[in-house]
């Protein structure tokens, strides 16, 4: 005679297939869930289209890139906050038309933004976008949003006179020749200037008067070279004649008092 199941034991599987069909129904119901907050995510991504191009068409080095960024700039002296950036690889001429992602939730009417761009080719930069754009400005709400870009700018600040390192590039419009070592001439604050003139050491003491130069007391070390002497007399001759100095960028010239060039010279840093 078959045994009886204890009642306890019926229970157990009754409880049993009950939380199971809870589980069931709880997973249903997160599956149901999933495609209401999917949706919600997708209505807060937008896309920024903008349109990129410069005026004077000329051509691009190969692994010339472009890069569009929209940034958050609303805090001054901190690094800006980059919403969106993307970095093309340039293969064709302008215009180029950029697609920017990002998320409209982040963006605060009350914050400023600027959207910019700019070329590059490894480490320089070749163009870049100079005016401020703020694509939510309702008067500047156009698509694609257009990027002008204007030639980077390659005039490097005037160097100092004073306590830089001179190397002698021309003397009377003639390529200098490097034979034992450079030519050189560096200016100390008080007054005295120090250098090589292609076999010798050279000291003297040097005025300045806005524009006007003039060096007095020079002297030389008297060592003989067979190769540089000629050289060495030219640009002794020339300091001697200087009377104009003008630095622009890392050029120094020397002029003597018509404004005739007697010598230039390039900044070393080292």
């Amino acid at each position: 005679m078959p045994k009886r199941k204890p009642a306890h034991t019926t229970i157990k599987s009754f409880v049993g297939f009950s939380l199971l069909a809870c589980g069931t129904f709880i997973l249903a119901g997160c599956d149901q869930q999933t495609p209401s907050s999917s949706t919600e995510q997708v209505k807060k991504t937008t896309i920024l289209t903008t349109q990129v191009s410069y005026s004077d068409r000329s051509m691009l080095r190969p692994g010339s890139q472009l890069i569009v960024t929209l940034s958050d700039v609303s805090k001054m002296d901190v690094r800006v906050d980059i919403i969106s950036q993307q970095i093309l690889d340039i293969t064709k001429t302008p215009p180029y038309t950029v697609d920017l992602i990002y998320d409209a939730s982040k963006i605060n009417s009350k914050h400023r933004y600027s959207l910019s761009a700019r070329i590059i080719n490894k480490d320089r930069v070749l163009y870049t976008s100079a005016a401020h754009y703020n694509p939510f400005t309702e008067s500047k709400s156009t698509n694609p949003y257009k990027i002008e870009l204007s030639k980077a700018s390659t005039n490097k600040p005037n160097v100092d006179l004073v306590s830089t390192y001179w190397k002698a590039k021309t003397l009377n419009t003639e390529q200098v020749n490097v034979i034992i070592k450079e030519p050189f001439i560096q200016f100390d604050k008080n007054n005295k200037v120090h250098g090589f003139l292609g076999c010798n050491n050279f000291t003297a003491s040097y005025q300045l008067d806005k524009q006007t130069i003039a060096f007095n007391q020079l002297g030389s070390t008297k060592k003989m070279c067979s190769e540089a002497m000629d050289q060495e007399a030219a640009l002794s001759k020339a300091l001697n004649k200087s009377a104009q100095w003008q630095v622009t960028g890392e050029t120094l010239t020397l002029n003597n008092s018509d404004g005739k060039r007697l010598a230039t010279f390039g900044a070393v840093y080292f």
